[in-house]
């Protein structure tokens, strides 16, 4: 079984073996409204390995779901509710941003707020909110930068979240990943990104 199999078939158990990095690169988004808010879409996942990471990288078309980061704006996708176990959503790296996750009608939508400041700002959320990620809950211990700043070498740190739908529930685990530079954005490694790399789950 692939990593990305075993997180489809249990979250919690895969992402103890596994840390995943999702490389956003290239992903056509659409603007939504505002300038600042730009909309993911369906996505099918590929996978690779890198660093002792699971790359995932995304091609338009798909069973799972990518909502964007949007410097200064909002991220964010639909996704129809009832979604088959196994389903992942994703987005790109969080260091200071939210993830939140509201229910309008017979949808799920999915919003990466950064700097945890602009939804509600940009544009209003829709429907109830069932979730919401802020650093105080991911980012406890600051391992991921002191290990960054050690290095001394331009690398970056970042909280890569996923949202898997499992016993019908969704389930958010994370891994911390050292980036070094460079266009390829090349992985460097993982680190323990807090006490728990399972961080919520939620109903519909």
């Amino acid at each position: 079984m692939t990593a990305l199999e075993e997180l489809r078939a249990n979250p919690e158990n895969a992402i103890i073996n596994n840390d995943f990095f999702v490389d956003v690169r290239g992903f056509p988004t659409t603007p939504e409204g505002h300038q600042r808010c730009e909309l993911g879409g369906a996505v099918t996942l590929q996978e690779s390995q890198q660093g002792g990471v699971t790359r995932l990288t995304l091609r338009p078309g798909g069973t799972d779901f990518f909502f964007p980061w949007v410097n200064r704006g909002v991220g964010e996708v639909t996704v129809p509710i009832n979604q088959p176990d196994g389903t992942i959503i994703v987005t790109g790296g969080m260091n200071g941003c939210a993830l939140q996750v509201n229910k309008n009608s017979s949808n799920l939508i999915f919003y990466h707020d950064a700097d945890s400041r602009y939804l509600g700002d940009l544009k209003q959320p829709e429907g109830d909110r069932l979730c919401r990620l802020e650093p105080d809950l991911y980012m406890k211990v600051p391992y991921g930068e002191n290990i960054a700043l050690k290095m001394g070498d331009g690398a970056a740190f970042l909280y890569q979240m996923l949202c898997v739908r499992h016993t019908g529930k969704w389930k958010i685990v994370y891994s911390g990943i050292i980036i070094r530079p460079g266009i390829d954005m090349p992985i460097s490694r993982a680190f323990q990104p807090g006490v728990s790399k399972f961080l919520a789950s939620f109903e519909e």
